[in-house]
């Protein structure tokens, strides 16, 4: 055994220390890895519920002729690459899916993949090849200096060159700003650290993959980085040698099209070059090459990040199955589950949560409308399938509803006047009575009328008179993340509402024609006689309405007057034993009325400004 210390002086032992090299190399894609041997091809993601799931598959024995040319097979490489890719990363998605396949034939995810794909090579080809040629052009612009100039046309290239790099690293810097992204870029990390662990001839412990290196001389991020700087030389050279014999064609400023058909043309041997080029630095560290190597590792941290415990035994996992795949032939391959039918699925849900076996089907299929994200008329559909990973989620989703915490919390949703309302533990579930007091408020709401929503939580009574009224809609709460749910279930419903961040009228400016609220009225000392879904999920802030529940209604009593326009309106809803009371505060100020809802207790209170 051997000792080494590192640069935190810790030491760590190494068995036979002798370097092993490997030409397995891998993939990061939605929470896993992919590595790739000489014969075989693991997948590993952690689902929702923590469980390693792998997908493997055996790779022919031989390669065709035309992945083994030199130059070519680089160009061969680069598009295997993209294509497997693609499918790899539709793979990984039907571990952490979000949606359906509602034609059943897996075209939805393809197709999507497919459109994403090109999408991203016209994204490329417009940042890379037109960006950097009017940048080029508005600075000759700025100098005065001609860009169909033959004494300057390296410059031109260079300059070219110069904006492509700038492009690739502020492009790069955007993306890793996205969570999903920089999650992508950790088990990227989390690859290279597994590899090079193996390489430098240790056990393939989580311990040993977090002290290596996140950089590799063979990642992808290098090879681009060789495409770029091959391309900008490749370029120059070119315009220096038009410039020199005369040939103007592709300097001329009108042919810059035909310059940009020429950029493209070139790319495919531009590839070809740096993929030799990436296979030779990967086998030497000799001195000529370290600036390049160098460089690739520049950007490379711009494409990797440090990898949590958990990443690291993700990748430690693919690699393994790989070595495992290749020293032995008669290893099976193993899939993730196929995908189930929606009648499959409708079952397995109604006999894992109890809850429902009561529930009529159109409640059920209610259900699986919101867990799915898919419309009513699909679960007609007998091709419907659904992606194991929903069966997973669904696991999950059971042991929240066993711990009593209601399903629209679960599910993340709730249905409110025939809308789909998003739903979070900071705000309350709407109830049928919360119905009709919106009912109530679409009565009174003339047209062209502006309306306050206070103490909103979601927004649902607003958010509704908005989609349903030729109305101004302000939504004010004093809960800060309920206003988050709120202003996404206006973009759900595609309203236009403003927000404010107000405790009751603190930061309400103007009169409205109509106010509707639905403040906390629930007596301090009932609160915990409440239903244990209730006291130990919904928000206490939106429950507690003081001492004798009617702390709120004072403050609306009190100011309400000052914010509305004569002869307005103010629609309240109130507890079952309130009635009489809420009157008694307003009735000196306001025309009283009150509603009883269906099981004949006092619950809306409509208050007309004398």
């Amino acid at each position: 055994m051997k000792t080494k210390t590192d640069a935190g002086g810790k030491t760590s032992q190494k068995k036979n220390c002798s370097v092993r090299k490997t030409k397995i190399g891998g993939q990061a894609v939605l929470e896993g890895v992919m590595m790739r041997g000489s014969s075989s091809m693991a997948l590993a993601c952690r689902d929702e519920t923590g469980v390693i799931r792998m997908d493997t598959t055996r790779l022919p024995a031989h390669k065709p002729w035309y992945r083994k040319v030199p130059f070519i097979r680089g160009i061969v490489n680069l598009i295997v690459s993209l294509i497997s890719g693609t499918k790899i990363i539709g793979k990984s998605a039907e571990v952490m899916v979000e949606e359906v396949d509602v034609k059943g034939d897996g075209s939805g995810m393809g197709w999507m993949m497919f459109v994403s794909t090109l999408l991203g090579i016209v994204l490329a080809l417009a940042l890379f090849i037109l960006a950097p040629t009017y940048a080029t052009q508005g600075i000759f612009n700025l100098a005065g200096i001609s860009t169909e100039s033959l004494d300057w046309a390296w410059l031109k290239s260079l300059l070219e060159g110069i904006f492509k790099i700038l492009i690739l690293v502020g492009y790069m810097s955007v993306i890793s700003c996205m969570k999903e992204i920089r999650r992508v870029f950790m088990y990227h990390g989390a690859e290279h650290k597994t590899i090079a662990c193996y390489e430098a001839g240790l056990d393939l412990t989580v311990e040993n993959v977090k002290k290596c290196s996140r950089y590799h001389d063979r990642c992808g991020t290098s090879f681009i980085v060789f495409v770029v700087v091959l391309s900008v030389v490749l370029m120059m050279v070119l315009d220096v040698v038009c410039a020199a014999c005369g040939w103007t064609l592709f300097l001329e400023k009108n042919n810059w099209w035909l310059r940009t058909l020429l950029k493209i043309a070139l790319l495919p041997v531009v590839a070809g070059i740096s993929y030799e080029m990436l296979m030779l630095l990967a086998r030497s560290n000799f001195i000529l090459f370290r600036p390049l190597k160098w460089l690739g590792k520049q950007f490379q941290k711009l494409t990797t990040r440090e990898p949590d415990n958990g990443m690291c035994e993700v990748a430690i996992a693919a690699f393994n199955k790989v070595l495992e795949m290749d020293a032995d032939p008669n290893v099976e391959e193993e899939h993730f589950p196929a995908p189930v039918s929606l009648d499959e699925f409708r079952n397995v849900l109604i006999e894992r949560h109890s809850d429902l076996t009561a529930c009529v089907k159109g409640d059920v299929d209610w259900l699986l409308c919101v867990i799915l994200h898919i419309k009513k008329e699909d679960l007609n559909n007998p091709n419907v399938k659904i992606p194991f990973g929903w069966l997973v989620r669904l696991d999950k989703m059971s042991e929240r509803l066993a711990s009593g915490e209601p399903w629209q919390y679960v599910v993340g949703a709730t249905e409110f006047m025939s809308r789909t309302y998003a739903l979070d533990q900071n705000v309350l579930i709407p109830r049928m009575e919360t119905e009709l007091v919106c009912e109530q408020l679409l009565k009174e709401i003339p047209d062209k009328a502006r309306l306050l929503d206070l103490c909103c939580g979601s927004g649902v009574l607003g958010i509704t008179a908005a989609c349903a009224k030729n109305c101004s809609v302000t939504l004010a709460d004093v809960s800060k993340e309920a206003l988050k749910v709120a202003r996404f279930n206006a973009k759900l419903n595609k309203v236009n509402v403003k927000i404010v961040n107000s405790d009751m009228f603190c930061s309400i400016n103007g009169k409205f024609d109509v106010i509707v609220c639905n403040p906390p009225y629930v007596e301090r000392d009932v609160i915990d006689a409440l239903d244990d879904s209730v006291k130990n999920y919904e928000p206490r802030l939106a429950l507690d309405g003081g001492k004798d529940g009617l702390d709120f209604y004072r403050i609306l009593a009190q100011d309400v007057p000052a914010h509305l326009v004569r002869g307005g309106t103010v629609v309240l809803e109130i507890g079952y034993n309130q009635g009489e009371a809420v009157t008694a505060l307003m009735c000196d100020k306001f025309d009283v009325q009150v509603t009883k809802d269906y099981g004949g207790n006092d619950r809306i209170v409509v208050a007309r400004l004398k």
